[in-house]
């Protein structure tokens, strides 16, 4: 029989602590709004940790420690060292610091003032469930779903989401069990990461919340999508767009990764599929930056046989 987790969730005595890790890049604007939301949650327990991945100056963001007295760590990388490696260094600190979940935000979020006590409550009732996240809506389109949980498709090697671009409807709360759970709002327990371990660090940005999910599914444990706990996004602000040059890139480079890692035997009609992508950019787009976008699908086609896992060239950041 489902759980609802209103009905049943027992009134809170403990709170178990929570590190909330911010990956941040480059947009102030951005994180500033991410904390002031975060100021504003009910949950008690949590401290925040801003993993800084890029070339601004730190200075710019010890400023930042008066917004919140909830910020006790601030990480600099000095250079953008990809999505897995900086929120591996940030979970590290809050695994020595003795946090018994781990939550992954993105500093282009803003978050509901419930969302983490919810969370933490379906979580603390289900000791099957490893990850949870909530559901996330559009920032600009606020009742429009960006993700509700997804899965995962062996043929393309890529998930499909549940309710993508839809209007939200009314439903009950029952949690809904996912193959994955988004790097963009992820929590996750203490006991899952001991018994999986961290991000895949080969793996510079996409799909590495797919392969956590998949690798916690194959663990025995369930993602878990939990309806009342909810976030905003403003999408792909940091990364320039869902077809930048860097995005492609990457994107080309990580499907490739999984279907090795998970359907080796999808590899070959992955690369003819990428093939005719570059095709149809340089004979048929009419977009801008097409023989850009081309170069970058090609050339993650190259450093994924050559088992490059960097961040790509400057060049592909360059209009993003």
């Amino acid at each position: 029989m489902a759980i609802d987790n209103k009905t049943i969730a027992p009134e809170r005595q403990t709170y178990p602590k929570v590190a909330v890790i911010i990956l941040h890049l480059k947009d102030i604007p951005c994180l500033v709004d991410c904390i002031i939301s975060l100021n504003k949650i009910t949950y008690r327990n949590f401290n925040i940790i801003i993993a800084h991945n890029g070339p601004e100056s730190i200075a710019l963001l010890d400023a930042l420690a008066p917004i919140s007295r909830h910020i006790t760590k601030v990480i600099d990388m000095d250079a953008n060292i990809g999505f897995t490696r900086a929120n591996n260094i940030g979970i590290r600190h809050a695994l020595r610091d003795e946090a018994e979940y781990i939550l992954l935000l993105n500093d282009d979020t803003e978050v509901a003032p419930d969302f983490l006590t919810t969370l933490i409550d379906v979580a603390e009732l289900r000791p099957d469930a490893g990850m949870l996240g909530p559901k996330i809506l559009f920032y600009d389109q606020p009742q429009k779903i960006w993700f509700a949980g997804a899965r995962f498709n062996p043929e393309t090697c890529m998930a499909t989401a549940t309710g993508f671009n839809q209007a939200v409807q009314y439903e009950d709360s029952v949690p809904i069990e996912s193959d994955f759970i988004t790097g963009c709002a992820l929590l996750i327990k203490r006991k899952a990461i001991e018994k999986i371990g961290l991000l895949d660090e080969r793996i510079f940005i996409y799909c590495e919340d797919l392969d956590w999910g998949l690798r916690l599914i194959k663990a025995g444990l369930k993602n878990l999508v939990v309806p009342d706990a909810r976030i905003w996004h403003k999408v792909s602000i940091t990364v320039g767009g869902l077809d930048s040059p860097f995005t492609i890139y990457h994107k080309t480079r990580s499907r490739l990764l999984m279907a090795k890692l998970y359907v080796p035997k999808s590899l070959y009609k992955l690369h003819r599929k990428f093939l005719c992508d570059i095709a149809w950019l340089l004979f048929k787009s009419h977009g801008p930056s097409k023989i850009k976008k081309a170069g970058a699908c090609f050339l993650a086609m190259i450093d994924y046989h050559s088992g490059k896992t960097g961040k790509g060239p400057d060049w592909l950041m360059t209009n993003a």
